[in-house]
């Protein structure tokens, strides 16, 4: 049985710092710890920025980028004027699993991000143009429609645009019939999200991104051609190497 911590918590018996691991790890890896054996569950509300600084002895920048990194994985929830807060929505975040959530923690080269994502996305594709309906290729082109439409939408927002490319994947994901596949391809877009979001606020995502990778991916599965399709996957890679490195 939870029990729901009042404001009075006293978070300082339950983190201790730990002077052989790097600040922002370290940070995470409490958080993380607290989260698993349910110390801190949906909803609870986080100390402020310089408290944590002061309980884990770490610098205000380090409990900043830690957050940031929580924040973009949907782990907790940056409430401007109110507070940072546990995620809601935590349990159905794939990110909470032990193991995926290592996978943050190990901090891996680009190089095995790239052959990552380059070998997943060909296999996810391979599933959609074998499934997909004609229905559910409608929806995702809706989807790639309502993301061209953004890019020229003068009142469009950042949120808006991240929103709706990460929608594009997860139709994705969710066409191949196969919820393991799925869940794995989710996390890894989702461990993308920040490069995402920076490359649309500096706005290389827009010039980069007139190659139209989702509609050649659209394009090739509407006319189940999986040769395509891997061309498409590969561009779309090659695209996103270039947004990261911009």
């Amino acid at each position: 049985m939870y029990v729901k911590q009042t404001d009075e918590f006293d978070f300082s018996r339950l983190l201790t710092p730990k002077p052989n691991e790097s600040s922002v790890d370290y940070v995470i890896n409490n958080i993380k710890e607290l989260l698993l054996t349910k110390k801190l569950i949906p909803g609870d509300r986080l100390p402020a920025e310089m408290e944590l600084a002061k309980f884990l002895s770490v610098s205000r920048g380090s409990i900043r980028e830690a957050m940031k990194i929580l924040s973009a994985f949907g782990i907790i929830e940056i409430k401007r004027g109110d507070g940072t807060y546990v995620s809601s929505d935590i349990e159905g975040k794939v990110l909470f699993d032990p193991l995926l959530f290592s996978f943050i923690l190990s901090q891996p080269e680009f190089a095995e991000l790239q052959e990552l994502r380059l070998l997943l996305e060909k296999d996810v594709l391979r599933l959609v143009i074998k499934n997909a309906t004609d229905r559910e290729i409608e929806v995702l082109r809706k989807c790639h429609e309502s993301l061209e439409a953004l890019k020229i939408d003068n009142e469009r927002t950042a949120d808006k645009v991240l929103a709706c490319d990460l929608e594009f994947h997860h139709i994705l994901g969710k066409i191949t019939r196969n919820k393991l596949l799925e869940k794995i391809y989710n996390f890894v877009m989702e461990y993308f999200r920040p490069y995402i979001e920076q490359s649309i606020h500096n706005h290389s995502y827009f010039s980069l991104e007139s190659k139209q990778t989702h509609g050649k991916i659209l394009e090739a599965i509407e006319n189940r051609d999986f040769i395509s399709a891997e061309e498409a996957v590969e561009n779309s890679v090659e695209v996103w190497k270039n947004l990261i490195f911009k």
